[in-house]
């Protein structure tokens, strides 16, 4: 009773802080965030031990029976990180909105000063396996299976396994 009451508690000070939440989304307490950062739709979850860092204007839109499990990242900067409804993503995955990137003159500019800032958008019936890593700009269809380990850069096409590293298509899904 009283882990529920707490939870409550939790959820109304996200909603204040400026979280958009579905009545039956829920966040873990551990979870670390910037509330205004946040938009779950319903039944979304975000499990124990994650952390969406963002600024400006950065979000993080959960949709309808979605969920990121535990020990998820999410480098959103100023971007947006889009995930579709039914989309299911496995533990230690991490997104990458912002990231550090080569410039074409790299023996001429410090690589700390370099930067890649790209919305990220998941479709929907989507499952993204344990230990994936979605750069900036990455763009997955509907209907589709990423393989735990991949890295997922540019669009996946829906309808399709994609394993690897960068992710590839591996065959056609039913």
């Amino acid at each position: 009773m009283l882990n529920r009451l707490l939870l409550l508690l939790w959820r109304g000070w996200l909603q204040l802080r400026g979280a958009r939440l579905a009545a039956s989304a829920r966040v873990n307490p551990s979870v670390k965030v910037r509330p205004a950062a946040l938009q779950l739709g319903a039944h979304a979850r975000l499990y124990w031990g994650g952390d969406v860092l963002s600024h400006g204007g950065g979000r993080l839109q959960l949709g309808a029976h979605s969920h990121l499990a535990p020990y998820h990242y999410c480098l959103l900067g100023a971007n947006t990180l889009r995930l579709g409804e039914h989309v299911a993503v496995g533990p230690r995955c991490m997104f990458f909105c912002h990231s550090n990137g080569i410039p074409a003159d790299a023996p001429a500019t410090p690589f700390s000063d370099c930067h890649v800032d790209a919305d990220i958008s998941v479709g929907n019936n989507v499952f993204i396996g344990a230990g994936c890593i979605v750069l900036p700009g990455a763009s997955i269809g509907d209907n589709v299976v990423v393989a735990a380990g991949s890295v997922v850069k540019g669009a996946l096409d829906s309808g399709w396994l994609y394993a690897g590293q960068p992710a590839r298509k591996v065959k056609p899904l039913c």
